[in-house]
């Protein structure tokens, strides 16, 4: 995916590149390692920021990398027009209003500056009620509020001013691992459950179980796109 999305901008190591990934650092210090760009990333979690930063180390590209403690739909740590790319693998989801974070994304972008994102998106518009359960116990596990429409996300980035708005469509790349991990909850669901019962699994693993476990009727019955991002200033 990191591959895909470098491609998909022509990154260099003449770009200045906000991640907004999250998690353990591994994007932003494999944008530093492989191109030698700069990079900035942003999490609101302190932990993982110093796990972030303990991985630069270990990658030896701590002086082309930054952590900062910040969230995405505010930016408050980033200046105007200092980033050349606003990155982000599956984070946006995330944000209660996603135009939050592209608002803030433009505002950080320098002129001619470019985002690519990937994420899960509704592919449609009206749902039964057992699609409805579905997705709900998908987002409630992940905690995910939730999942924008792709259309209504590239209408956002249009009337904000980005152009050149284009989509991959990942789903059927995606499916496979969608499966992998549903087979997985089949026997993890009812161990869990068991254990979370008797004290012995916390709440967390269960919710984490019951949401790949739905994620994949979601993708079988095509709720729902895992699609790629990318557009420019």
């Amino acid at each position: 995916m990191k591959q895909i999305f470098a491609d998909l901008i022509n990154l260099s190591a003449n770009d200045r590149v906000l991640d907004c990934s999250g998690g353990l650092g591994d994007n932003a210090t494999w944008i530093a390692r492989e191109y030698g760009a700069k990079t900035i990333g942003v999490n609101i979690n302190r932990l993982q920021l110093g796990l972030a930063r303990e991985l630069a180390i270990d990658r030896n590209v701590k002086s082309l990398t930054e952590f900062r403690h910040d969230d995405f739909t505010q930016l408050e740590t980033v200046e105007n027009d200092s980033v050349d790319v606003v990155w982000a693998i599956e984070s946006i989801c995330y944000a209660e209003d996603k135009r939050d974070f592209l608002e803030q994304a433009k505002r950080v972008l320098k002129p001619k500056g470019r985002i690519v994102i990937s994420d899960w998106f509704l592919d449609q518009r009206d749902f039964s009620k057992i699609e409805q359960f579905i997705m709900r116990k998908w987002l409630e596990g992940w905690k995910v509020p939730n999942y924008a429409h792709i259309d209504d996300f590239r209408e956002n980035l249009s009337q904000l001013g980005f152009k050149n708005i284009r989509r991959q469509d990942a789903t059927e790349n995606t499916l496979p691992s969608a499966r992998v991990l549903y087979l997985f909850s089949l026997w993890d669901y009812p161990l869990s459950k068991v254990l979370n019962a008797v004290g012995l699994r916390e709440q967390l693993r269960l919710e984490n179980t019951t949401a790949i476990h739905y994620m994949y009727y979601a993708y079988k019955l095509r709720l729902i796109t895992y699609s790629i991002v990318a557009a420019k200033l």
